[in-house]
């Protein structure tokens, strides 16, 4: 019988302390969205709260962090972008016409490297 008290005794405090937290957490969230909402500036200046970026977008918008990606540069003038669908893009870049290398066609032997 005295286990099945000190057990209680525990038991009591711990789920009150928890649903306290669950409570409170629940309760912040809440109120940041709704101070949010209402554009309260002061949570720039709160030490509450870490700003990292603020951006003035359309409800709905995401902000996504895209790794940076050296794209290798084709000597032609022109750089392979792999396109969202799948699809291969050659953008051309510009250079300057001491970096063009001559670049002809073999499949066609009419055809003269031109003249540099």
């Amino acid at each position: 019988m005295s286990s099945s008290l000190v057990g209680w005794i525990v038991v009591i405090p711990l789920a009150v302390g928890i649903g306290w937290l669950v409570w409170f957490t629940w309760n912040n969230n809440l109120k940041l969205d709704e101070r949010i909402a209402a554009g309260d500036n002061e949570l720039l200046s709160s030490s509450s709260f870490k700003i990292t970026e603020v951006i003035k977008a359309p409800n709905g918008s995401r902000v996504e962090e895209i790794k940076s990606q050296v794209l290798p540069q084709d000597p032609a003038g022109y750089i392979r972008q792999v396109l969202p669908d799948g699809r291969i893009a050659l953008i051309p870049v510009q250079v300057a016409p001491s970096e063009i290398k001559s670049v002809h066609s073999t499949m066609n032997t009419n055809q003269q490297p031109p003249v540099m």
